[in-house]
């Protein structure tokens, strides 16, 4: 069984301590707690960190316009990786610096999957880009969990009944709808048939009015082959100067699997997915116990 909060940190390629220069945090089911809110233990958390040196960088499967209040809430001042890794943007201006889109070819054939099988197409845009968060296509009613994301988030959306009412600009970065999770499983199994290495496809537990995690409701998301929060991490050290092995992360869901995996030290949450545990270093507390303080207060004594 993995430490909650181990006495000291040491990087599992190499028999010399590591200094963690970045945490990587997911925002849904880690940093932020059941009602979506960041804790005032957190919100210290970050503080301290950052007074350490530890950069805080935000990885999230929300699109920038659905994090937005949340990094505004932190003073998130530098990059966050969005769009499950899809896009980087500068946080001070919104500004896209990586951005990841899918092939149009792609985005119709899974558009026509999911249409085929009396699901909504939700394409997510790059909004600085297109001026529209999402293109909606098809006729299909709303399911109450994408009716309730878009009731409470200020977004925009354009729907259109079939594909050819829609010319695909070469904006769009994932392709997903929301249902019950036993209705995507088949699709997804048919789109890794029919695209191969083509795409990165998953479903997993949605967001809900009623679940932060665990939901019976899932979301199907398809992106570009080889995206996700990784990979853009990976740019962004690139970017730093910094050996991705003096990387931490933390996160609970299946889009935080190569993150949690690859870092210099991954962190599972207590409310984490089997999956994530069992590729993580070390476990933190829960979400909606300021579990991601657990998990800065691992950084910070490795560190020390």
């Amino acid at each position: 069984m993995l430490p909650r909060v181990p006495q000291a940190s040491r990087d599992p390629r190499s028999s010399r301590r590591m200094r963690y220069r970045l945490l990587i945090t997911d925002l849904d089911g880690t940093l932020l707690d059941r009602r979506g809110a960041v804790s005032e233990r957190n919100l210290e958390a970050i503080r301290r960190l950052q007074d350490s040196g530890v950069e805080v960088v935000p990885a999230t499967g929300r699109a920038l316009r659905e994090c937005g209040h949340v990094l505004d809430f932190i003073n998130h001042e530098g990059h966050a990786v969005t769009a499950g890794g899809a896009l980087i943007h500068d946080a001070r201006d919104g500004a896209v610096v990586l951005r990841r889109t899918l092939p149009p070819e792609v985005v119709r054939h899974v558009a026509t999957v999911l249409g085929e099988r009396e699901h909504l197409a939700q394409l997510l845009q790059d909004h600085t880009a297109a001026g529209v968060d999402y293109v909606m296509i098809g006729d299909h009613e709303f399911d109450p969990a994408t009716k309730w994301w878009f009731e409470h988030l200020p977004l925009s959306y354009r729907r259109v009944s079939t594909l050819a009412e829609h010319d695909e600009a070469g904006h769009t970065v994932r392709v997903g709808t929301v249902a019950l999770g036993e209705r995507l499983a088949e699709i997804v199994s048919l789109l890794k048939r029919d695209l191969g290495d083509l795409i990165a496809v998953q479903h997993w537990s949605a967001l809900t009015a009623e679940h932060a995690t665990g939901s019976p409701t899932h979301i199907l998301e398809a992106f570009d082959r080889g995206v996700n929060k990784w990979t853009a991490i990976e740019a962004l050290c690139a970017e730093y100067g910094v050996d991705p092995r003096e990387t931490a992360a933390v996160g609970d869901g299946l889009n935080d699997l190569e993150m949690v995996r690859e870092a210099g030290l991954g962190i599972a949450m207590a409310n984490a997915d089997p999956r994530i545990a069992a590729v993580a270093d070390a476990r933190a507390g829960h979400h909606d116990a300021h579990g991601f303080a657990d998990a800065a207060e691992l950084v910070l004594a490795a560190n020390r």
